[in-house]
């Protein structure tokens, strides 16, 4: 099946490439030197320019929340497992290997990766067993497949018994969020933290309220129920921004910062509500496919790179190569490896599964 599609919404394309480069820069340019002894390279001099990039993650959720709604609106369970299971695996599994390798012959002694570490990396369940990522990006992914496992049993499984509405799913999450706001501490909300994805869910509530605002139209329900998920996110920004800054021991603004998720939002609400059609274009297909292989690769391979080259080179020109090779990597690793390799597992997938549901 082709990548192109008639309904696909290539803007999110093109804002998910952007959202990748945010955090790439947020780590080359900050976060590498500014704590954890991750990098040589100190940047201090503008460093304050991409210290807010961690929002980037933000905007990733808003859109995964919105791409999941499309894509379970037949409610099939079957066909949504397989589509996460091709899309997110080859790809991670490469990306995990190659890093692996980098680590292992050019890290020491700053970075190190065992074998045991590497395999059960693979899984990408690995936090579960308490075993530390191979590169720190991999949290996001964490959270993702809670929000899978969340959406499969939430709704696709309930769905095979009695159809539900997506309104009630997002009404049901979006008010046990907002409870979570200001009764954290107690015992039930720190399970429904677990299961619910209560500290990262407004995200993806958005995104599924915007996604059907562009199923329908932004009419007064859909407009309250953005504003309060806004809301909880904005609380969630404040505080996620008071960690960092309590962290990297350096002043981070909250209106910034809350600004900034502000401009996300209004960017998604533009696309659902059609004001952004004129840059639908599906050139931005290939851009949107960088996304996911430059997000895994860049943060460990990039500081690796640094610490062996950063001294004796200006160190603008190693970032500025370093985010180049990046992305060519990332191209080579999308063009010649991501489709075959998904389209294959995607095959195997349904051969396998076609056996039990006949």
């Amino acid at each position: 099946m082709s990548i192109k599609s008639k309904n696909r919404i290539y803007q999110l394309d093109l804002f998910r490439f952007f959202a990748a480069l945010i955090v790439v820069l947020y780590h080359y340019f900050f976060r590498g030197y500014a704590a954890d002894n991750l990098s040589d390279l100190d940047f201090s001099e503008i460093s304050d320019y991409f210290k807010y990039g961690f929002l980037g993650i933000n905007i990733f959720f808003i859109i995964s929340g919105f791409v999941i709604s499309l894509s379970i609106k037949d409610r099939s369970l079957i066909k949504f497992i397989i589509s996460r299971l091709s899309r997110l695996y080859p790809i991670y599994w490469i990306c995990v290997l190659i890093t692996f390798v980098v680590i292992f012959l050019f890290g020491v002694p700053k970075f190190t990766a065992e074998l045991v570490q590497f395999i059960l990396n693979l899984s990408m369940f690995h936090n579960y067993l308490g075993v530390e990522s191979i590169d720190g990006v991999y949290w996001t992914l964490f959270i993702e497949m809670k929000f899978y496992i969340f959406i499969i049993g939430s709704y696709l499984v309930l769905n095979k018994f009695k159809p539900i509405k997506l309104d009630y799913l997002i009404y049901t999450w979006l008010t046990l969020s907002v409870l979570y706001l200001y009764f954290s501490e107690l015992f039930i909300f720190r399970i429904g933290k677990s299961l619910f994805i209560l500290d990262w869910s407004s995200y993806f509530i958005a995104g599924m309220i915007l996604y059907q605002i562009y199923k329908s139209k932004l009419n007064i329900k859909y407009a309250l129920l953005l504003s309060i998920a806004l809301f909880t996110s904005i609380q969630h920004t404040i505080t996620e921004t008071a960690k960092k800054a309590n962290h990297f021991n350096i002043e981070f603004s909250p209106l910034i910062a809350c600004s900034i998720i502000v401009i996300f939002y209004l960017l998604i609400l533009l696309v659902a509500c059609g004001k952004l059609r004129s840059i639908n274009s599906s050139k931005f297909i290939k851009i949107g496919m960088l996304t996911y292989p430059l997000y895994l690769i860049h943060q460990k391979i990039g500081y690796i790179i640094f610490d062996n080259l950063g001294n004796d080179t200006n160190k603008y020109v190693v970032v500025i190569s370093t985010t180049f090779l990046m992305i060519l990597l990332s191209y080579i690793l999308s063009e010649f490896y991501e489709r075959r390799a998904s389209n294959y597992l995607k095959v195997k997938l349904k051969q396998l599964t076609s056996k039990y549901l006949k």
